[in-house]
This record gives C-alpha cells, sequence and structure tokens, in this order.
C-alpha cells in the first residue's frame, strides 16, 4: 500500500519517499521464520526420542550394573528434560506469534 508523498512538505516528501524505498517483507516474513523453527523443534523432539529409545536399550542391557544403570538413568534424565525444553520453545514460538500475527493485522 504505497502513500502518496507528492502532496507533503518538502523535507516530509524525502522522508516518505526514503521510507517506501525500503525493502519490503516479500522475503522471510514471520511466517516463514515460524515454519523453520517447527521444523527444528520437530528434528530436536525426534533426535530426543531417538536418544530416549536408546538409553532405554542401554538401560536394559546394562544387566544390573550399577555403572551403567546410573549411566542411562542419567541419559534418560538429560533426555526428557532436552524434550521439555523442545515442547516449551515450540509453545513460546506459537504464543509469541500469535501475539505478533494478532498486532499486525
Amino acid at each position: 500500500m504505497a502513500t502518496d508523498c507528492s502532496k507533503l512538505p518538502k523535507a516530509e516528501k524525502e522522508v516518505c519517499e526514503s521510507i517506501q524505498e525500503l525493502p519490503n517483507s516479500d522475503g522471510v516474513t514471520s511466517g516463514n521464520l515460524t515454519n523453520v523453527l517447527y521444523w527444528i523443534y520437530a528434528a530436536g523432539g525426534i533426535i530426543a526420542v531417538a536418544i530416549l529409545v536408546y538409553a532405554g536399550i542401554k538401560y536394559l542391557a546394562s544387566q544390573g550394573d550399577p555403572a551403567k544403570t546410573k549411566q542411562a538413568s542419567q541419559i534418560i534424565a538429560y533426555a526428557i528434560i532436552g524434550l521439555v525444553i523442545v515442547v516449551l520453545a515450540g509453545a513460546i514460538t506459537a504464543f509469541v506469534s500469535n501475539i505478533i500475527g494478532g498486532a499486525a493485522k
């Protein structure tokens, strides 16, 4: 939506024309950025679940060895923490995206 700068005083006209020459948002929009972030979150979630499966197998293969059991338990705990962080990041992104999207409309 272009503004008619010709009816403005000289100083305002120059500023108006300068603003009109700025690049528009046809490049990376907030929707594109949000989609990229959701892909990253999905990859992070898949990796966290794969690590959980790996740690579960490692736990079962420990055969009661306390050191191996402890190590597998720590991996499970860290994977769950990572999964919670990924889910919270997705929720925060959705919340902020809705706020920004709602403000832009």
